[in-house]
């Protein structure tokens, strides 16, 4: 199944082949057409689940707290740059 929640698509059931609705390039490209990172996740092994609450918690607070003349919270960089830190998986 695949999400977009707050600017980040997520591909569920990333552990289960068989049970996957959408794979796992057609996640990536619907991402891109919305500009907006792309994210694998699974419950079931806790892959990229901190990362994606994180991210999700982080943007929601930036939307909040935000100044006017503030930076807009680069999602997507924070988002590339914690995937490529832990390599291509977080449990």
């Amino acid at each position: 199944m695949c999400r977009l929640l707050f600017g980040i698509v997520f591909l569920k059931k990333a552990d289960s082949t068989h049970d996957r609705v959408v794979k796992r390039e057609e996640g990536e490209k619907l991402a891109k057409e919305f500009g907006v990172p792309f994210m694998e996740t699974s419950a079931k092994s806790g892959l990229n689940v901190e990362l994606a609450f994180i991210a999700v918690a982080k943007e929601l607070k930036h939307r909040t707290m935000k100044e006017p003349d503030e930076p807009k919270f680069q999602l997507q960089e924070y988002v590339d740059k914690e995937m490529r830190v832990a390599g291509c998986c977080r449990s």
